[in-house]
């Protein structure tokens, strides 16, 4: 299911309208694990899909020396990348383009490994965005994901009630591996600890580390976040926002979400006979 607006904002809407820069639970550990399963190394091309503001596009070309597309949906986003690119004196090795992840501006077999960090279950169509990765990487380059998971069978009703509250589309461990298989990925792989722990979920934050559920946003940027909320959704889109701030911090608690990373490889065509 995805959002309907009943309870909007979500937790995806909070944490942009608080206007810091977050990233997804795991924090950079799990960004460099990424690096890692993917076999990033240097000359190899990198394809970022929802880069965002390029802060793992640009993890990737200065501590792998690769060279990174990154393509996102947002001209803000794309922005705010390419000043921090330049800004970091890499924008010889990085580069941004608008796009959406569900039918990539890129052509046929073009990258050595093809990344989404956190938003394959965002957009409507995630198989959709899944064909695409596949897609674009050379055969035998690296397809690697890492998303939100349900860590135990709820009902459906209240699996769509947390992904609306939420502001993505969580699926079990065994539904993301057969959508990978589906898109065209061999040798599927996962990896749920540590990223499945709680505190990886308030482990999103690149200027400080965070204490604890609740805790994400300094008392100042709550009360900004909270205007914000007020004046796009009114009195009422603040209760629900604390509503879903509420539901979803003891979803994660209650060991009913968690997190993973999912991995594998564009097959090579067979050679004749």
């Amino acid at each position: 299911m995805k959002r309907k607006g009943l309870h909007r904002p979500s937790i995806e809407d909070l944490v942009e309208l608080s206007g810091i820069e977050t990233l997804h639970p795991g924090g950079m550990a799990l960004t460099r694990r990424t690096a890692e399963v993917a076999g990033l190394e240097p000359a190899m091309r990198i394809l970022d899909v929802s880069s965002g503001q390029g802060t793992q596009a640009l993890f990737y070309a200065r501590e792998f020396g690769v060279r990174v597309t990154g393509v996102d949906l947002s001209p803000r986003m794309i922005a705010a990348a390419q000043e921090k690119t330049a800004l970091a004196g890499l924008a010889r090795r990085i580069k941004f383009i608008p796009g959406d992840s569900q039918k990539l501006p890129l052509e046929d077999n073009k990258f050595d490994a093809v990344i989404n960090e956190c938003a394959v279950g965002i957009p409507d169509d995630s198989q959709a965005v899944l064909n695409e990765m596949v897609r674009v990487a050379k055969p035998g380059g690296a397809i690697v994901i890492h998303e939100s998971t349900w860590k135990t069978n709820l009902s459906q009703e209240e699996k769509d009630e947390l992904s609306e509250r939420y502001g993505t589309t969580p699926l079990a461990q065994q539904e993301w591996r057969d959508m990978l298989q589906k898109a065209g990925v061999a040798e599927v792989q996962m990896e749920c600890e540590p990223w499945s722990r709680p505190e990886m979920f308030w482990n999103i934050r690149l200027d400080r580390a965070v204490e604890g559920p609740g805790k994400v946003l300094a008392p100042a940027e709550r009360l900004m976040t909270v205007l914000r909320v007020l004046g796009r959704f009114g009195p009422s889109g603040v209760f629900k926002a604390l509503a879903n701030e509420k539901k979803f911090y003891q979803a994660v608690l209650a060991g009913k979400l968690g997190y993973c990373l999912y991995w594998g490889k564009k097959p090579k065509p067979e050679k004749p006979g």
